[in-house]
């Protein structure tokens, strides 16, 4: 082979190159910084569940209570088992547990506001009869809110057995509590002009307004729809000489 010809080649041959082998990770190395990774994980998770989440860091200091205004025992009794957590370590059900001998309180939940606040919403149970057999006062599902009281203001009456006896926490059947879940959806503005409500043998629960008009509900199905067609009805300023308004069907009230 001529030098001409090694050169032209020489070049070429000289721009090949030959891989390096990779040399694999150490396993024994691999082994040991796993370890190290896990043991500092768990370092850290031990610090949090057995320090951080109680600390003073995150302790609640500022408490809301949404949803019970006017009840001062509830809000008072919400806040004082929430200053004992912390908003890394809540624990609704002791808030729960605070009030569950209150019969006005239906259920309770709460959200943080981290390092430091809480809001609590208090979902209550509204009065919605007031029986005089026992000055008992109704929410809408039948449970007793308050017995020996006095009727309160913006709160019908309502005839049924039952009252006499009862606690604070039970819950009415029968006619007490079909009334109770009728009146439950009686609108605000009209509640002044019920004279009261019971249960007619032949015609169901009814409720007495202005001068003297029979409410007929049929059942205490859809009460809220009812009560607002009994509105729209009695709004007529040409009803004048109806006696009864019948709201089994609210869609198609009839007036007699």
């Amino acid at each position: 082979m001529s030098a001409r010809t090694a050169s032209a080649r020489g070049p070429r041959f000289a721009r090949l190159r030959v891989p390096i082998p990779r040399r694999l990770p150490d396993p024994r190395r691999v082994l040991r910084w796993s370890i190290a990774v896990l043991v500092l994980a768990l370092a850290l998770g031990a610090g949090y569940v057995f320090w951080l989440r109680d600390s003073s860091l995150v302790a609640i200091e500022r408490v809301e209570v949404v949803g019970a205004e006017g009840r001062p025992e509830v809000a008072g009794a919400l806040t004082s088992a929430a200053e004992g957590m912390t908003t890394l370590h809540l624990d609704e059900a002791a808030l729960q547990e605070a009030v569950a001998d209150d019969p006005s309180v239906l259920a309770v939940s709460a959200d943080t506001d981290f390092p430091h606040g809480l809001t609590i919403t208090v979902d209550s149970r509204e009065p919605a009869g007031f029986i005089a057999d026992g000055g008992v006062v109704v929410a809408g599902d039948g449970v007793v809110l308050e017995t020996g009281a006095e009727r309160p203001d913006g709160i019908a009456e309502i005839e049924a057995d039952g009252g006499a006896g009862a606690e604070p926490g039970a819950r009415l059947d029968g006619e007490g509590l079909t009334l109770a879940r009728i009146m439950a959806g009686a609108p605000q503005d009209l509640i002044p002009h019920i004279d009261g409500a019971r249960v007619d043998g032949e015609r169901g629960p009814v409720a007495l307004v202005g001068p003297g008009i029979e409410l007929r509900f049929g059942d205490p199905s859809s009460a809220e729809a009812k009560w607002a067609a009994a509105a729209a009805v009695l709004a007529d300023t040409s009803l004048d000489s109806a006696t009864y308004i019948d709201l089994a069907v609210p869609s198609r009230p009839a007036v007699g």
